[in-house]
């Protein structure tokens, strides 16, 4: 057998910054590195503000600004936890993410750029909208293009490239807009609180652009440093005020907040240091790169020119630290051609001294543009070389057997710091005191990893096999874990296993029960299994094939988990859809449990691995059948449209057809489409339940208000046994 090589070392890439993108595109495409990797993102997208202001002026789509990072990290074998740092420890050596367990590394490199800065601001009001982030920026936006009615006088706060350029596309926008529906186009402000526009500009561009800009109608006020917003107009420093209904701020950024306790190296502005390495000069384990850093032997301004062309070294140095390798300085460029977009197809672009005015350099813009996001959209496939390198462990050289077990030690000292089981501790195997007139119920669950973050996915696998206790009538109790380590070294192993073993813990505690034991080993690749054990009392139980012919058919959530990740796999699934899944796998049906009790409700069953037909057949008699109305099933965001593309259906799905011993009949629907949804696994899926007619309605009411938002009536329980009717 011969098996990839095995990383040695933790890397973790705080921020989806330009540098931080460009090296995971590197280790995708040098598959043999020494790392495992997890990217940390407040989203599952990247915003590239290159293309903002011709999204603003309407040449582009919304969607043309974003960078899929799940699709990214997929391509790079990297996990993505989708989060926002609250600290850095670089004595411990782990990022501290808020509620979640903090992320240990043995690299750390930010990449988090600038939040915000308000601080000059000694009052606002809801009328402000900062540019940063782009992504909220954008969703109030677009409730400005839909709002507007004509007229109003909006102000930029801002002379920088980024608040000039989007001065000239709001204008743009919005007088098209205003002449399309024969209205007033709104008055522009532009800010800047110093004495010139663009001032590290040739002066004769600054003329030339004070000149296009009173052209297209836009006030310009110079040296109005703002103090104040609010009541409809804004305060400089001097005391002169000017009126303003609506203001976007897009003045400079400040650094992040958490980064002042870290104990890192700042600058006297509170940036990230770096040497020449781009390294922290007093924690070489820790490197730093974009908006968010400052070199101390060669600063620079702020430009998104830097971190693009800091990924190659930072990628390198990266590898080499671990390798005892001589490291790459970072030689920035003293200048560099800037590109400024001045709403129609025209544009403004100097370097030094020299610059030019043009359509073409719109045109070049846009190239410039579209060149840097389709490095990250069309992404080629790799197969790792099986070469050798460095700090690499061999998967071949380890042990099997009882020999394949994670350290004792470290498995120790991880159960001890998450208190995994404060009131006893555990023994080789589990005693257990059922309750007094309670039944016992066991299930078991197992699968691989259907997403890159393992908190989530060990709070999923938790959820999916807790779901068949509820479906029972019972409540959780005992919990054992069976946990496959990918073969990493210590460090790398002690990491994975504490976000694991925390995501674990905190969602057993959620559903009520008691981790109990287990097992850890090593393996090719994690996986997760789930051995739960409930309780159930004799009149509670939820007993198989116990539907009543006429009854409703329900089901607590939506369809589509296996068709929408198959896709994901594949990049064919968009961020949102993705995100959209994963919360709704994190939905337990333990909610449920109390409406379950009911004398209405007859059977239940959840839907999982096999699909909603292959359940069904949990509830249904021999000598019945059911209807299924496809128009009422519900579905997950973006599995509608997947199956109007012909998608690919997941691997499973001609297993789960094989299984179902019913005939299915076809109706004449316009909504055959959906068909596959009856056989599409589900992981963490609803609940299936079957209730007596007269009280569908209430139920489908309180399942709603009980967190089940999508739950609905999708048919019925006929005579017409061994069929099913769509």
């Amino acid at each position: 057998m011969n098996t990839p090589n095995a990383p040695s070392s933790h890397l973790v890439l705080l921020g989806g910054g330009h540098a931080h993108i460009g090296v995971l595109r590197m280790l995708g495409m040098q598959p043999q590195h020494p790392f495992k990797v997890t990217l940390v993102s407040p989203a599952r997208t990247a915003t590239y503000s290159g293309l903002l202001p011709a999204v603003v002026a309407g040449h582009e789509s919304p969607l043309d600004l974003e960078i899929d990072l799940g699709r990214l990290c997929q391509f790079a074998g990297a996990d993505l936890v989708v989060a926002s740092a609250t600290g850095v420890d670089p004595i411990a050596q782990h990022v501290e993410l808020g509620e979640r367990p903090a992320l240990l590394y043995d690299r750390l490199s930010i990449d988090i750029g600038l939040q915000s800065a308000l601080s000059e601001l000694s009052a606002l009001d809801e009328n402000l909208l900062r540019v940063k982030p782009i992504s909220h920026f954008m969703t109030q936006y677009s409730k400005w293009l839909e709002t507007y009615q004509g007229g109003g006088r909006f102000a930029i706060v801002g002379g920088g490239a980024a608040g000039v350029e989007l001065a000239f596309a709001i204008q743009h926008r919005f007088a098209k807009l205003a002449a399309l529906h024969q209205q007033s186009p709104p008055q522009l402000v532009l800010c800047q609180g110093g004495q010139k526009l663009l001032p590290h500009a040739p002066r004769g561009l600054q003329k030339r652009l004070m000149r296009r800009l009173k052209q297209a109608g836009i006030e310009v006020h110079l040296d109005f440093f703002v103090t104040r917003q609010g009541d409809g107009r804004l305060v400089s420093e001097q005391g002169l005020t000017l009126a303003a209904d609506r203001v976007l701020w897009v003045t400079g950024g400040a650094p992040h907040d958490f980064l002042a306790d870290s104990g890192l190296t700042l600058t006297e502005q509170g940036y990230l240091a770096v040497n020449e390495f781009l390294q922290s000069p007093n924690y070489p384990e820790v490197f730093a790169v974009g908006d968010a850093a400052e070199s101390l032997i060669q600063p620079r301004p702020k430009a998104g020119v830097y971190p693009v062309r800091q990924a190659a070294v930072l990628h390198h140095n990266l590898v080499a630290s671990v390798q005892d390798r001589p490291l790459k300085p970072f030689r920035a460029q003293k200048d560099y051609l800037s590109l400024i977009s001045m709403g129609s197809t025209r544009a403004i672009g100097y370097r030094g001294g020299f610059w030019l005015e043009g359509d073409w350099l719109w045109r070049l813009k846009q190239r410039i543009d579209r060149n840097f996001l389709g490095r990250y959209r069309d992404l080629p496939v790799m197969q790792g070389s099986g070469s050798t390198e460095q700090g690499l462990i061999d998967p071949n050289m380890q042990c099997r057997g009882c020999g394949a077990k994670v350290s004792g030690a470290l498995l120790r000292d991880l159960l001890a710091q998450l208190k995994a089981s404060p009131g006893s501790p555990m023994d080789d195997a589990a005693v257990i005191q059922p309750p007094p007139n309670h039944l016992m119920v066991q299930s078991v669950d197992s699968f691989r990893p259907i997403i890159e973050d393992p908190y989530l996915l060990a709070r999923i696998a938790v959820v999916h096999a807790a779901s068949d206790i509820v479906a029972m009538g019972g409540r959780l109790g005992p919990v054992m874990l069976d946990v496959t380590m990918p073969y990493a070294s210590p460090s790398v192993t002690k990491a994975l296993l504490h976000q694991v073993m925390a995501g674990a813990l905190a969602q057993i505690k959620e559903e009520g029960g008691e981790l109990v034991g287990g097992h850890t080993s090593e393996g090719l690749e994690l996986n997760i299994s789930v051995s739960v054990t409930g309780w159930v009392t004799e009149e509670s139980i939820k007993r198989p094939r116990n539907a009543s012919k006429g009854d409703c058919l329900i089901l607590s959530q939506p369809l589509g988990t296996g068709l929408l990740f198959a896709n994901a796999m594949r990049g064919a699934a968009k961020a949102p859809w993705v995100q959209a899944g994963i919360d709704s796998m994190l939905v337990s049906n333990r909610g449920a449990a109390a409406i379950l009790t009911q004398p209405s409700v007859n059977a239940v069953t959840d839907v999982t691995g096999f699909g909603l037909l292959g359940h069904l057949e949990n509830i249904l008699a021999d000598d019945q059948g059911a209807c299924i109305e496809l128009a009422a099933l519900p579905t997950l965001p973006g599995v509608d449209q997947l199956l109007a593309e012909d998608a690919v259906l997941s691997t499973a799905d001609p297993k789960n057809r094989q299984m179902v011993m019913r005939q299915v009949v076809d109706a004449d629907s316009p909504w055959a489409i959906r068909r596959p949804l009856l056989f599409d696994p589900q992981t963490a899926g609803g609940l299936l339940l079957s209730v007596t007619a007269h009280a569908a309605d209430d139920l489908v009411e309180q399942l709603r208000e009980a967190g089940f938002s999508d739950a609905g009536i999708i048919g019925a329980v006929t005579e017409k046994g061994g069929q099913v009717e769509v």
